[in-house]
């Protein structure tokens, strides 16, 4: 069956999604994802067996009326839209999972995907890269890396009374390819991160060592948590 999923934009929302088109794609399905064309680079080198498919970014239609043209296009049999909330179009929520699960477990619900699937995330990774900016932003061999900005501003921690003597590197635009600091999470020795793409990373990846996690939504817009963070208040 050709199935389309409809999440065109959020890399932490697409990464918590990701696990779940890799199982439909075993189970014999094809998998068509229109995605903002930003992002597209990022995700159809790191998750080959996705038909990713770049669509404009402008406009509140290229969040549900346009993937979802575009997968009609394309002939998909079933469509999913992945959003527990869509204030243009409320409508598509499923209110039966809404009022149940928290936004990733709703993913999964609304997909017909088992959840334990989320912590089975692949990416095809390229080392070259994550080694070239590893070179790039780490200058001893003990640091700790940090993600504390998001949409909302920047949490307020003090990254240097956690860090003590070791190196702080912090995660910013330095790359056009999300995927290039893995290799700088892993060898950290203490993660600190904001409810982000990339402690969802870390967590699906199921990366061990210290983390800290700093939440910044209410619980229903909070990934499941299943690693061994500790938590901070954003």
């Amino acid at each position: 069956m050709k199935i389309g999923l409809i999440q065109s934009r959020g890399f932490g929302d697409i990464i918590i999604a990701l696990p779940l088109a890799k199982y439909l794609v075993d189970q014999g399905h094809h998998v068509a994802w229109p995605i903002h064309e930003e992002m597209f680079s990022s995700f159809s080198a790191a998750a080959p067996y996705v038909d990713f498919i770049p669509i404009k970014s402008h406009g509140v239609e290229s969040m549900y009326e346009v993937p979802l043209e575009c997968l009609k296009s394309r002939g998909c049999e079933r469509i999913i839209p992945l959003y527990n909330h869509l204030e243009h179009r409320p409508d598509i929520a499923q209110k039966k999972f809404v009022e149940r699960f928290r936004f990733d477990e709703y993913k999964y619900a609304t997909a017909g995907v088992p959840f334990r699937e989320k912590w089975r995330l692949y990416i095809v990774r390229n080392r070259e890269r994550e080694e070239r900016l590893f070179r790039r932003v780490v200058s001893r061999d003990d640091f700790i890396v940090c993600h504390l900005q998001s949409g909302n501003g920047k949490a307020s921690i003090d990254v240097q009374a956690i860090a003590g003597n070791r190196e702080i590197v912090e995660i910013i635009a330095m790359t056009d390819n999300i995927f290039d600091w893995l290799a700088v999470i892993e060898r950290a020795s203490l993660r600190i991160m904001i409810d982000s793409c990339f402690a969802n990373l870390t967590e699906q990846l199921q990366i061990s060592g210290q983390k800290i996690f700093i939440r910044r939504s209410e619980a229903l817009f909070t990934p499941v948590l299943l690693s061994d963070w500790m938590f901070a208040g954003y």
